[in-house]
């Protein structure tokens, strides 16, 4: 049984958000890259750096777009298209209890404890 238009445009849509971020990680990656260059004193890559973090920024810019667009979809269809969803969280706390326990073993790192 095909899915509903309305689903397959969702996926379609989120497809392309997934290779705008893809490409968004490649020109980070390309910034780094030429970063580094340029921290070695290679001046001619200056303009290539720029580029690169001008892509990034760009293709940043329009994979955030293209989620808030997909969020506000999903916000105007639950209750009429979407089932409403609920999520209810069965360990509360647990992620809290967790980043403390890191805190404390960071801290004593730092603080050169036993």
């Amino acid at each position: 049984m095909p899915q509903p238009e309305f689903i397959q445009e969702r996926l379609k849509s989120l497809d392309s958000i997934d290779r705008m971020l893809l490409s968004t990680l490649l020109h980070a990656s390309q910034s780094v890259g030429t970063l580094e260059e340029l921290k070695r004193g290679n001046e001619n890559m200056k303009p290539q750096f720029e580029n690169h973090a001008r892509n990034f920024y760009s293709s940043l810019e329009k994979a955030t777009v293209a989620l808030r667009r997909e969020i506000k979809h999903l916000d105007d269809n639950v209750g009429t298209r979407l089932l409403p969803i609920n999520v209810n969280k069965k360990a509360t706390g647990q992620d809290n209890d967790k980043i403390r326990e890191q805190l404390d073993i960071l801290t004593k790192e730092i603080e050169g404890g036993d």
